[in-house]
């Protein structure tokens, strides 16, 4: 009798691992990307259009609403920041919001200038800095107040400049005109 209790227990556990791998199986069949034969690893959706986008012009229309993200190509230990960003305000207007991705900043602002910009953010309290690389230290939202147009060599400084980079670090160092700060546009 137990020999025979043994064997159904393995029978219906083999049962059921059997019916789970079936289940992924047609799961992963049914949801996995085709590949693109040109680009192995990159997926492709069958039901999006493929467009090669390095020849198209895009144009965010007047009234629209576009972020600004600001990046360092590489911080290390920053505890806070402080930076000018120039703005044509012919073609953006600011509109008030500003946030960031890294949660360790807790207070964060900008100051509006004539045409620019005072940016600044820190942390508070016993709190290790921020190190990384690429890193998009904030974003704004402004309002196109005329078309722009994102061509191909579209070069966001012909709209925005950053200037007075200036960081301290958790250790309480100060830093002054850093290098290596840039921004990108995208629409909302």
């Amino acid at each position: 009798m137990k020999n025979k209790k043994y064997r159904n227990v393995v029978i219906l556990c083999i049962l059921c691992v059997s019916v789970a791998i079936l289940f992924i199986w047609m799961f992963r069949e049914k949801n996995d990307p085709e590949i693109d034969e040109n680009t192995p690893d990159v997926p492709v959706e069958l039901s999006e259009q493929q467009v090669p986008l390095d020849n198209i012009t895009t144009t965010i229309p007047a009234g629209d609403v576009i972020v600004v993200s600001v990046y360092a190509n590489e911080i290390d230990d920053v505890y806070g920041y402080q930076f000018n960003m120039n703005y044509f305000a012919d073609n953006l207007e600011y509109s008030g919001r500003i946030y960031s991705d890294i949660e360790e900043i807790v207070t964060i602002f900008a100051t509006e200038q004539e045409q620019s910009l005072l940016i600044g953010a820190t942390m508070i309290g016993d709190a290790k800095g921020y190190s990384g690389y690429d890193v998009p230290v904030c974003h704004l939202e402004f309002t196109a107040l005329s078309d722009i147009e994102m061509e191909p060599d579209f070069d966001v400084m012909k709209y925005i400049t950053i200037s007075r980079v200036n960081i301290v670090k958790d250790d309480l160092q100060y830093f002054e005109n850093v290098t290596g700060w840039t921004a990108t546009i995208s629409a909302q």
